[in-house]
């Protein structure tokens, strides 16, 4: 396979916005009480349940997300070394098996509500803790709890409708998403019930629309199908059928290019539409615009494996997207099991706001997102190392038998400059690589040790300088930001949204409608900023989407 990540190990994050949130985030699932967590599942497996149990979406058992938390911790643990943080998972993980019976049934209460869907994440969980953390006896609970499904689990694999509920019929909700994690257990174990198991998933109505060119997405439940598309690049990896590696060439490019917002957030009320105008019209009522933590979850994945098979940079260009106005512009998670879930980009304007229950469904995915961003920045090959994300951070990089270290410095997207400096043990030479964002209208500029560098280069494609390197050797790169205005889609041309590079701004505050919007008016506020004003009155501010904080009003979609 042309491009693998880092699978949580050798990247640091130096000191940002990112690096906070992972912070926030750990501390948010470290410091609820075990016994919350594990409440519901003790009651039902009549074993002593001292403590209270989490409320809101969790203590109800819906869209249960104890699995995700498992996954979160997992995964936050490996990229950190946060040796606290694994033995907390390792331990919730060993106090719900206690609870699993005699039949290998698992679940929080007598009655969930969604069989597959809680199943699906619980196989994620314990593959994480398994393959980051190390803990064997995640197997031993994963094949228990997969004979159960293999008896239980209804087979009959409705097809989701394109309104309320839009994906549950009965019991067998998000069916087609099972897949990616039992290939994944397949992989771990080597064990072919989990292949043949994964196999009965396959989502093909769906799939096939994008093989044989006639996608037909409208008003299908937006997260949930674009996650389904994870387990088609899973089946690809096991099976090696070029059918599904054109199932999701396609489909990223056809739900990028149609089903998008400038933030490369989609669905909102969480559904993809039909290309009618339907994305712009949405603006003007739907408040829920993008499901955002569950949304970003389904992108990061997609684009990882599509760059892992394919080797190719543009794929990043949707990552970076959702890396700044996605995720990372969510609210922190808190510990009260509050969660950013929807972002708003309605022309009326609107605020942040945390959603009303406690531990929604985008409170498992929020963990996983932030660990992410770990695995997202560097890529490596055999011979050579792909900075794939600007983000100020480190990696360490075995090649050849010596360690790498490659440190990132750069306040990008505030301005333009990256800089890179390589330390090996001792000299060699290798390509490092970096992806030119799609969006880049000029040339990247290059310097390696202070000298200007010609580098052959296209946006949307790897640049590659090649040399040997020793320690203290530095590439400078200066890439251009500019401001521009994004159309919502080809029926609302007027209907636009303003960026700079990969960032979304948004008009912070009240104020008039800026129906008359130029570009050549907004000035920087500040040298190397992202904030900007126009020379109106009164004065209004542009600034990005990710500073913005609760209860702050902005305008992200202006009407020309």
């Amino acid at each position: 396979m042309p491009l693998e990540s880092f699978n949580y190990t050798g990247v640091r994050l130096l000191e940002s916005m990112f690096k906070e949130q992972v912070r926030s985030t750990r501390d948010a699932f470290f410091n609820v009480s075990n016994d919350s967590y594990l409440f519901g599942f003790r009651q039902r497996a009549g074993l002593p349940a001292p403590g209270v149990g989490l409320d809101g979406w969790y203590g109800s058992d819906t869209f249960h997300t104890f699995g995700q938390y498992m996954a979160g911790m997992a995964r936050i643990a490996k990229a950190t070394n946060d040796k606290p943080l694994a033995n907390k998972a390792i331990f919730l993980m060993h106090e719900w098996g206690k609870t699993i019976e005699h039949d290998g049934y698992f679940y929080y209460s007598r009655k969930p509500n969604f069989y597959h869907y809680s199943y699906e994440k619980t196989v994620g969980g314990l593959n994480d803790i398994y393959e980051y953390l190390g803990e064997k006896d995640a197997l031993v609970y994963l094949d228990r709890i997969t004979d159960w499904a293999i008896k239980n689990l209804d087979r009959s694999r409705p097809t989701p409708g394109p309104t309320p509920p839009f994906q549950y019929t009965g019991d067998a909700g998000e069916w087609y998403t099972l897949g990616e994690n039992l290939y994944r257990a397949y992989l771990l174990t080597g064990d072919e019930k989990y292949k043949k198991f994964a196999a009965l998933w396959h989502y093909d109505k769906f799939w096939d629309g994008f093989a044989d060119g006639k996608p037909n997405v409208s008003y299908l439940h937006a997260y949930s199908h674009v996650n389904s598309l994870s387990s088609a690049a899973m089946a690809y990896e096991i099976t090696g059928e070029p059918h599904y590696l054109k199932v999701i060439t396609n489909a990223q490019d056809y739900i990028h290019r149609t089903q998008c917002f400038a933030t490369g957030g989609y669905g909102p009320s969480e559904r993809l539409r039909p290309t009618d105008g339907a994305l712009g019209k949405a603006l003007e009522s739907e408040d829920a615009t993008f499901e955002t933590p569950c949304g970003s979850w389904a992108v990061f994945k997609l684009t990882r494996y599509l760059q892992h098979f394919t080797g190719e940079a543009h794929y990043g260009d949707w990552m970076e997207q959702l890396t700044y106005n996605g995720i990372g512009s969510a609210l922190p998670m808190l510990a009260s099991g509050q969660t950013f879930y929807d972002s708003d980009y309605r022309t009326c304007g609107s605020i942040k706001l945390y959603f009303h229950l406690h531990w929604p469904c985008c409170s498992g995915t929020y963990p996983q997102d932030v660990a992410d961003y770990h695995n997202n920045i560097y890529l490596k090959s055999p011979e050579a190392l792909y900075v794939n994300l600007f983000i100020p951070s480190e990696v360490t990089w075995n090649h050849r038998g010596q360690d790498i270290l490659i440190r990132q410095e750069t306040s990008y997207p505030v301005d333009g400059y990256v800089t890179l400096t390589v330390t090996p043990e001792r000299a060699v030479e290798f390509p490092l690589n970096f992806r030119v964002p799609g969006w880049v209208k000029e040339p990247v500029a290059v310097k390696v040790n202070g000298a200007v560098e010609s580098v052959a280069m296209q946006p949307g494609a790897w640049a590659s300088i090649r040399r040997s390197w020793k320690a203290g050797d530095k590439v400078e790169l200066q890439i251009p930001l500019e401001l521009a205005l994004v159309p919502v889609d080809p029926q609302h041309p007027k209907r636009v949204a303003v960026t700079r590079g990969p960032v979304v701004l948004v008009r912070k505050g009240q104020g008039p409608a800026l129906d008359h919007l130029a570009l050549s008016d907004w000035k920087e506020t500040r040298k190397g900023s992202l904030d900007f004003s126009a020379s109106v009155q009164p004065i209004i501010q542009l600034v990005p989407f990710y500073q913005i904080t609760k209860d702050t009003a902005y305008l992200m979609y202006f009407d020309l």
